[in-house]
């Protein structure tokens, strides 16, 4: 199921975990309600330099995603051998595993997601398949096909709205055209068709389910039964508990321009990316149009910010970034690790407070 000629990753028997920090164990109850408020509710902005990990493993980071369980760090990357396995925290490269491709267990545009298990780094989809497969990946690289009996009516037609999050108690949170829901696997003999539960309606105000207003980014903290969903072209996170009681922090945000489909491209990117952390997450935050970003880069300036929330929606931080890419985040070393698609070398560490 790995690539052949690749290297493995190390199996990870052994290793010790490198948390210091205490996770609380539970978070108080969520607050639900439309609450408005703008970037001044973060504090002081914190401006942050990163350190370049100079390296010869260098690769097409295209649309990357990072995920990180105790030292070992996982890249989904646009590489022939798509799925890159890094010991942290000195980023040593340790091996690579599946193939793109049309065959069984191959991938045309893979996308991982987080799995608190642990035997498992992540999930895998196929964003260019729609047939409702997914894949895993386990510690030593190896891939096998994820079991779940999630109706096929989730996932029968194409959709803007994509995410997923899975635990080792066999629960899937999943997005499908703009609802949130979650897949209890946990009794095998409950028929499929009630194994599955919305927990909220991510349309936006005169969105349809299909809208490509309603796109954005899902975290899940299954802990703490949180899910979070925070809008591409919007300022706005709506967060839930897994009983369906939501939460939406709206920003006051300059009133710009919305098109549709085609002229998408002409929106302000607010909420890029999400990274799902033990005791918080965090978003990567644009402001500008893809055109703006374009035209800065071709000056050279290069930034982005990273909002952190806790998991019932609080502000916590505000960080300046001096760089463009995706973020995974070491929360018990407090290490911030970026990878850029504009720099000569891929990662770069940045110490959060």
């Amino acid at each position: 199921l790995c690539s052949c000629g690749n290297r493995r990753p190390a199996p990870s028997a052994g290793q010790t975990s490198p948390e210091t920090l205490a996770v609380p164990d539970t978070i108080p109850p969520l607050k639900a309600g439309v609450f408005e408020t703008g970037d001044d509710v973060f504090g002081e902005e914190i401006s942050l330099s990163g350190d370049t990990v100079k390296t010869d493993d260098i690769f097409r980071v295209g649309v990357s995603t990072m995920i990180i369980r105790d030292s070992v760090m996982l890249v989904c990357c646009n590489e022939a051998s798509p799925f890159r396995f890094y010991s942290l925290p000195d980023l040593t490269f340790t091996g690579s595993s599946a193939h793109k491709g049309r065959g069984p267990m191959e991938f045309i545009r893979p996308e991982i997601w987080p799995y608190d298990s642990p035997e498992y780094l992540a999930l895998v989809s196929d964003e260019a398949k729609v047939d409702g497969s997914l894949a895993r990946i386990r510690r030593d690289g190896t891939l096998e096909k994820m079991p779940h009996c999630i109706p096929d009516r989730y996932s029968g037609s194409y959709s803007y709205t994509r995410g997923y999050a899975a635990d080792s108690q066999g629960r899937i949170a999943f997005v499908y055209r703009s609802g949130l829901y979650l897949y209890d696997g946990r009794d095998t003999s409950v028929v499929a068709d009630s194994t599955v539960k919305k927990i909220a309606d991510l349309r936006l105000k005169g969105q349809s389910a299909g809208s490509t207003m309603n796109i954005g980014s899902l975290g899940v903290n299954f802990k703490y039964q949180r899910m979070v969903w925070a809008y591409k072209y919007k300022k706005r996170v709506l967060v839930c508990d897994m009983e369906g009681n939501v939460r939406v922090i709206q920003f006051k945000t300059p009133d710009t321009r919305e098109a549709e489909g085609a002229g998408m491209d002409a929106n302000v990117t607010r909420y890029w990316k999400l990274y799902s952390g033990k005791e918080y997450f965090y978003l990567l935050y644009s402001g500008r149009t893809p055109a703006d970003v374009v035209r800065e880069q071709e000056r050279g300036i290069y930034y982005i910010y990273v909002e952190q929330f806790d998991w019932n929606g609080n502000p916590v931080k505000r960080y300046h970034l001096d760089n463009w890419g995706f973020i995974s985040v070491d929360e018990s070393a407090r290490t911030l690790y970026f990878l850029s698609n504009v720099s000569e070398f891929p990662f770069f560490i940045y110490h959060i407070l």
